[in-house]
C-alpha cells in the first residue's frame, strides 16, 4: 500500500504538475506539488525524527510506542509464541515501583512522582527502575523535564500475575 502511495505521489509530482503547468494553471500546479510532497513525506514518516518546513514542524518521540501499546488490545495467549513473563524474583520495593509505573492516570512517569507514590528514597527508586529497565519490565526515555519511565507490556503482565498470586495466597 505504501509503495502504491509513493508511486501515485511521484506520478502527480512529475507528470501532473507538468500537465497543469502546460495548461497554464499555476495555482492548481502549486497545490498538486504540495499535496504530492506531503504524501511522500508522510509515507516515510517512520524514518524521520523531526520534520520542519513551510511553517509546519513535527517531532517524533519514542513515547508513541508506549502509548500505542497501552491503548492496544493485548494479544491472546494462543496468538503469541512466548507470552510468559520472565521468571524473576521481585521484592516489595520493586513491586511498589511497578505499581507506580502502572498508575492508571499516567503512561510515563518522572522520578519525583514515582518516589512520591512509592514512599521510598530517590536512590532506591532509581536502583529499582534500572533493574526493571534491564529486565524488560520498564523502559526509559527523555521528557521535557528529564528522564521518564513507562511500564512495558511484559511489566504489566508480570504485575497482574504477582497481584493474582498474592490474592491466591490469602
Amino acid at each position: 500500500m505504501i509503495k502504491l502511495i509513493r508511486f501515485v505521489a511521484f506520478t502527480i509530482l512529475l507528470l501532473g504538475t507538468m500537465v497543469l503547468g502546460f495548461l497554464g494553471k499555476p495555482a492548481e500546479m502549486g497545490l498538486a506539488i504540495v499535496a504530492a510532497a506531503m504524501a511522500l513525506v508522510f509515507s516515510d514518516i517512520d524514518r524521520f525524527k523531526k520534520i520542519k518546513g513551510a511553517g509546519f514542524e513535527a517531532e517524533m518521540v519514542e513515547k508513541v510506542e508506549a502509548i500505542t501499546e497501552k491503548e492496544t488490545e493485548p494479544m491472546k495467549a494462543e496468538d503469541s509464541e512466548d507470552t510468559s513473563p520472565r521468571e524473576a524474583i521481585i521484592d516489595s520495593e520493586t513491586k511498589s515501583v511497578m505499581n507506580a509505573l502502572n498508575h492508571p492516570e499516567f503512561t510515563w512517569r518522572y522520578l519525583p512522582g514515582i518516589v512520591r507514590d512509592t514512599k521510598s528514597s530517590k536512590q532506591i527508586v532509581t536502583k529499582k527502575l534500572a533493574w526493571l529497565v534491564e529486565n524488560g519490565f520498564a523502559r526509559r526515555s527523555t521528557g521535557r523535564q528529564g528522564p521518564i519511565w513507562s511500564i512495558t507490556e511484559e511489566g504489566r503482565i508480570r504485575n497482574v500475575l504477582d497481584d493474582f498470586e498474592s490474592v491466591q495466597k490469602i
